[in-house]
């Protein structure tokens, strides 16, 4: 099922409604979150032909904001971030063959809604949306550069789970591990295309904001 970017307006427009109700009008407003984020991504390129690939580690790194709202267990998080994917791929192009990697820096954009329960001590989320890469910098192999070129803006969905824990001095910190898939080309040519697919670990601290 393909995330459409109106998806978290939709969902934050049922919490605002569900925060009507009497179950939830009395509960404590949940407060907001920001900090920073960096982690590691493995990223493989899926092709639009039979190509041998193989996975190449890059690092994310930037800024996030769990923003509060009425229902303590649903916030909307925000993130901006420098992202590097990438990959290797062998097989036959034209009857040439095609050996090559492509490594590219983008921003990264993604808005999701974030759900969580208590579990103990610590918090278990999970959070779900769209993603936005925007092409910062970008580096083919010369076998590819000659026939490929990046698409400029790369539209794609994401799923993470994770931990949070509240640490002293209104300090939080969250690990979560999540998945990329890109539904539309990161990469293409007279022939052939590709498209990012990733998994990855991050890490977060933030601190809560002042109300």
């Amino acid at each position: 099922m393909r995330l459409g970017p109106q998806c978290p307006a939709v969902i934050g427009l049922l919490a605002v409604a569900l925060s009507g109700s009497p179950a939830v009008v009395n509960a404590q407003t949940s407060s907001s979150i920001a900090g920073v984020v960096a982690g590691r991504v493995t990223n493989e390129q899926v092709w639009s032909s039979e190509y041998q690939t193989e996975k190449v580690g890059g690092l994310q790194v930037g800024g996030f904001l769990n923003a509060g709202t009425l229902v303590p267990w649903f916030k909307m998080r925000a993130e901006f971030m420098w992202t590097q994917r990438g990959g290797s791929v062998v097989g036959d192009l034209r009857g040439d063959e095609l050996i090559g990697e492509a490594r590219t820096d983008y921003l990264t954009v993604a808005v999701q809604p974030r759900f969580s329960a208590r579990l103990g001590l610590v918090e278990v989320f999970a959070a779900a949306g769209p993603v936005i890469d925007v092409v910062l910098r970008n580096r083919f192999s010369p076998e590819l550069g000659l026939g490929f070129k990046e698409v400029a803006q790369v539209f794609g969905a994401g799923v993470g789970v994770g931990l949070e824990a509240t640490l002293p001095s209104s300090f939080h910190a969250e690990i979560e591990a999540r998945v990329f898939e890109g539904l539309g080309d990161a990469y293409s040519g007279d022939f052939v295309s590709a498209k990012n697919r990733s998994s990855g670990v991050v890490l977060r601290l933030g601190r809560t904001l002042s109300r």
